[in-house]
């Protein structure tokens, strides 16, 4: 039998990322949810931000794809090892589109409460990110 936070999860990156469905925030996320990874100064911590960042994303990369490469599940928490890919086709939190591909491992903790997702650290490797964006030189 699948666990709930494993379905959850799985509709989080698929559903919620990958197709750009900002709707299933309140179904997914907790109504306490707090990002503590947020990523930019001025991001609501809240489900508020989760949208914006969505939104964000598939903005600046509309082939924007999430690919769960492993998950371990916790009683309440679940961490997940990902891997983004999508092609930098317009502003990406400010950056002009550049027109590059990118491929981008990222790791996520997330704590449940009620089969929602109450809270949210992330580690995404941004260095690597910026390289092939050609903001930062290789390395």
């Amino acid at each position: 039998m699948k666990d709930a936070k494993t379905e959850v999860i799985r509709r989080y990156f698929a559903e919620l990322f990958n197709e750009g469905r900002v709707e299933l925030v309140p179904e997914l996320l907790d109504p306490d949810y707090v990002n503590h990874s947020p990523g930019l100064p001025d991001l609501p911590r809240g489900r508020d931000g989760v949208g914006i960042v969505v939104q964000a994303l598939r903005r600046g990369m509309p082939d924007l794809r999430y690919c769960i490469d492993d998950m371990v599940v916790g009683n309440d928490a679940v961490a997940v090892r990902a891997t983004l890919t999508g092609t930098h086709r317009g502003d990406l939190f400010g950056m002009a589109a550049t027109g590059r591909r990118i491929e981008v491992k990222q790791m996520t903790f997330e704590r449940f409460r009620d089969g929602r997702i109450i809270l949210h650290h992330r580690l995404t490797d941004d260095l690597s990110m910026l390289r092939q964006l050609g903001v930062l030189p290789p390395g």
